[in-house]
């Protein structure tokens, strides 16, 4: 297993992040022929910039005062402009190279003015992906030996919410009544609901308890439930009627469902693992949960399942799906190993930027089926 907490994998993100903004600042002094004075003015700026993004961050984790929301929200936002922008220009610069063998350089004196378009236009779609409730996503698994309880259950799994504002609870309100109206069996949140600045959690606890599943809901933590704070999260999620499941198992209508705690931030080793399961092995399929999507083979070594995992969100804002591909190799979607079966949501909601960007949300309703 590969350890995603290195710090050279910090520093990597942050030279990245240091070096779009840099970057940018050189594309417009290129591009609009700033002078040299002027060309190092706007690098300074950028690089004062680079730090709103990391004041936002601190700030939340230690002011939660709602009048500062759209303090926050600009400081998040920011951080998937510049990631765009610096992506953006990298590419068009690319592109540009390839243009100089087609195009009369009369012509490209205009390009710069396509690239800010272009740009322009992917703010705006990546801002509504990210404003927008997500759909319902109907899925079916084939279980092979699958038992007589399982068949045809539907199973509904809410991830990666990061409700820390009154505009995702808001968002949230609508994620339950989308989720009820598709009448699932069971609903499991994999994880990070909750997020620091979070100030109204009982307004929270009233939107989840309106979910009504025929079987219950249960839940696991995420990384982002330690950082609001542990003990803090477990009260939160059992006031919330969320049957949490930390390395334990339950029983329900005869489906064995095992949740796992945050693998990587409890620093889990592959025998913690082995020593759970075997703990809780039943023999036919289990569902279990787990944040991050990790150790999958370890874990069909273990038993026959059906596993829940988020964390990715699908990259959330591409290109960032590269770095996350680097560091999670089960990255979206469904993944087999031995007789069990995972899948990897992109998630309900957004950490950061209020932004998706070719990594829509999505609430996974996923019905068992042994045929």
């Amino acid at each position: 297993m590969k350890n995603y907490h290195l710090f050279p994998v910090f520093l990597t993100l942050l030279a990245s992040y240091i070096g779009l903004h840099l970057y940018s600042a050189s594309w417009f002094a290129r591009s609009f022929a700033v002078s040299a004075a002027n060309a190092r003015s706007l690098r300074i700026l950028f690089l004062l910039l680079a730090l709103f993004s990391p004041l936002t961050m601190f700030m939340r984790h230690r002011y939660t005062n709602p009048a500062l929301d759209w303090f926050y929200t600009a400081g998040y936002a920011w951080m998937g402009i510049i990631f765009l922008a610096g992506s953006g220009f990298i590419f068009a610069d690319l592109i540009r190279l390839g243009l100089r063998f087609f195009l009369n350089p009369a012509w490209l004196q205009y390009y710069r003015y396509c690239v800010l378009a272009a740009l322009g236009l992917t703010f705006a779609c990546a801002f509504r992906g990210g404003s927008k409730v997500p759909e319902i996503k109907e899925l079916n698994i084939a279980v092979p030996g699958l038992s007589p309880a399982l068949e045809g259950l539907r199973i509904a799994q809410i991830s990666d919410t990061h409700i820390d504002s009154e505009r995702k609870l808001r968002r949230f309100s609508d994620t339950v009544d989308i989720v009820n109206r598709a009448k699932p069996d069971l609903v499991l949140f994999t994880g990070d609901l909750v997020d620091p600045g979070l100030t109204d959690s009982g307004r929270l606890g009233e939107l989840v308890r309106k979910l009504k599943p025929r079987l219950g809901i249960y839940g696991v933590l995420g990384n982002h439930e330690y950082y609001y704070g542990y003990e803090r999260s477990v009260t939160c999620y059992r006031e919330f009627g969320i049957n949490l499941l930390r390395n334990e198992a339950a029983d329900v209508a005869g489906i064995h469902l095992i949740g796992l705690s945050d693998i990587l931030t409890e620093k889990m080793t592959k025998k913690d693992i082995r020593d759970i399961l075997k703990k809780h092995h039943r023999p036919g399929i289990s569902i279990l949960m787990t944040h991050q999507p990790v150790m999958y083979p370890l874990i069909a070594e273990s038993g026959d399942f059906v596993g829940f995992s988020g964390h990715t969100h699908g990259g959330q804002i591409f290109p960032f799906h590269i770095f996350t591909r680097m560091f999670y190799k089960y990255f979206y979607g469904f993944y087999r190993f031995k007789n069990s079966i995972f899948y990897v949501t992109s998630g309900t909601g957004t950490w950061g930027p209020p932004m998706r960007w070719l990594a829509p949300s999505e609430i996974p309703i996923i019905t068992l089926t042994g045929r």
